[in-house]
Parts: C-alpha cells; sequence; structure tokens
C-alpha cells in the first residue's frame, strides 16, 4: 500500500531576525490532506514567524518545508498555487462602498486563466454568508468579514489552508461558528488546514493534531495525547494560572506581566470542559 504523501512537511526550519538570538529553532512536523494542525505557544513563540515562513514571507536561516513532498527550492518560483493563506490581522477595505459580491468577484478576476475555480455563490453558502451578498462589506460584522475572507481564500479550491489566529476578536459563539465552517471545509474538500490561535480549548477541540511551540517546538503528535504538563512546558506556567489570564483577556482587563509569568499572554475559554479534558489526559 502506498504511503500517504504531507501536504505541508517542516523540516527542522530555524530563524532569527537580525542575527538575535533564535525565534524558532529546528522545528519540524507535517500535515496530510484532511487534517488540520493547531499551532500553540505564548506571544513571542514564533508562531507567526513560522507561518511566514512556510508562506514565503520570510526565509528560514536553515531547514526545509516540503509541498507534497518536494523541496520549496525545487520550484522554480516559490509555490504559491499550493495553498491560501489568511494572514493576522487581515482587514477589508470598509472605507470604500464595496460589496460582498464585487469584492469576490475582483478576487476572482486576479485568477482569470485559472478554469478551476470556484463559483462565488457556493463559496459564499458554505461560509454561511450567502444572505449578506448584495451587502456592503463595511455593514458587516467582525464574524461575517473573516467569513468573507475565508471564502476569498477558497477561490483557488486550496490543498492547504494556513490561518492565522482566524478567530480573533470574535466572541465564543463567533469562534464556535468559523471553525465549524472550516471543520466543513476540511472534510468536504480533504483540505489540510493549519490554524495559529491562542484559544487554547477551541484548538483541542478542533483539530487532528497539536504543535506546541515557544521558540523551538516543545510537542507535536495528535490531540488526545496532549497533556496539561505540556501545556504549561511550553507556556512555562501551570494550567490554572493560564484560565486565570484567559478570564482577564476575554474580559478586556489589563494585565500588568510584571506582576504574572512570562510568556503567560493567552486568549482562551476558560471553562470546566477545557480543564476536564486535560484532567482526563494526564
Amino acid at each position: 500500500m502506498t504511503e500517504p504523501v504531507a501536504v505541508l512537511r517542516a523540516d527542522k526550519i530555524s530563524f532569527s531576525y537580525n542575527g538575535e538570538a533564535p525565534t524558532l529553532k529546528d522545528i519540524s512536523f507535517s500535515l496530510y490532506s484532511g487534517e488540520s494542525l493547531g499551532v500553540l505557544g505564548p506571544n513571542g513563540g514564533g508562531k507567526s514567524t513560522l507561518l511566514k515562513i512556510i508562506v514565503g514571507l520570510l526565509k528560514a536561516d536553515s531547514g526545509t518545508i516540503f509541498f507534497d513532498e518536494k523541496s520549496s527550492s525545487e520550484f522554480k518560483k516559490y509555490p504559491f498555487e499550493k495553498f491560501s493563506y489568511v494572514p493576522q490581522n487581515s482587514e477589508l477595505n470598509t472605507i470604500l462602498p464595496v460589496k460582498v459580491s464585487e469584492y469576490m468577484d475582483f478576487a476572482k478576476s486576479l485568477y482569470k486563466d485559472d478554469n478551476s475555480l470556484s463559483e462565488i455563490d457556493e463559496l459564499l453558502e458554505l461560509v454561511g454568508i450567502l444572505h449578506k451578498k448584495d451587502s456592503l462589506i463595511s455593514k458587516l460584522s467582525g464574524g461575517e468579514k473573516q467569513r468573507v475572507l475565508l471564502a476569498r481564500a477558497l477561490i483557488t479550491n486550496p490543498k492547504l489552508l494556513l490561518l492565522d489566529e482566524p478567530t480573533k476578536g470574535l466572541d465564543s459563539n463567533g469562534q464556535d461558528q468559523l471553525l465549524a465552517i472550516i471543520e466543513k471545509i476540511k472534510k468536504r474538500d480533504k483540505t489540510a488546514v493549519m490554524i495559529v490561535d491562542h484559544n487554547i480549548n477551541q484548538i483541542i477541540r478542533n483539530c487532528h493534531k497539536i504543535l506546541c511551540l515557544n521558540r523551538t517546538y516543545h510537542w507535536h503528535d495528535h490531540t488526545d495525547l496532549l497533556t496539561k504538563n505540556i501545556l504549561e512546558d511550553v507556556y512555562h506556567c501551570e494550567f490554572e494560572h493560564l484560565l486565570i489570564h484567559e478570564n482577564d483577556l476575554d474580559n478586556n482587563a489589563k494585565i500588568n506581566e510584571a506582576d504574572h509569568h512570562l510568556f503567560c499572554d493567552h486568549n482562551h475559554s476558560s471553562d470546566k470542559e477545557t480543564h476536564s479534558l486535560l484532567r482526563r489526559k494526564k
């Protein structure tokens, strides 16, 4: 039987900014068709940097990124067609009076030579926003704008979808809805999905695999093997303390880092489900 080919594989990726201490050191992982990989870790741990290396915005100091087991350096130009990327803090222009349908039509026109593109109405229905097709983008809620960005990323039917904090700024209900849509996309199209997020509970519930990252990777395996001790190791504090931080951040409270553990900066739901989930994994 033929072994499955990884849609995305990283082999010992290392990177530093301006020769400073490494932001990433020897990061390795793999992601297969239909799988989702959640990347967890504190601010400054290198999560967004890793995504930027994967999508070709930064060049690793050492190590290799593989797409379908072909090194990115083997392509004549960086293989942007291999993935779709929704970066952190993506913003739709809300000043111009542009409708959702007009924005999507323009995005699709950028790939006019590609005959395999998805239909706009089909994508808007998939992400649950077809009823807003004729609405101005400026009138959409934060969650609705995120769905438009997700629909745009799906125009080329990507085998790999890379999302940097897609639930940022959304309430708990909005986070659940967006991640449910991503799960539907993954199942429908066998898309491989990599999600960087602070929301520990959401990522644990919605991803096959977890990469715990704090400059070096502390752990990489299937979600059901994740333990409370691993999370405490990567965040450098006790899990109960993470829940306190989460409560503060979810209530928009200001945290004085001098009074708290270094690198304890997260944004996830402090509910009993998360706590009991990790307690069962011990």
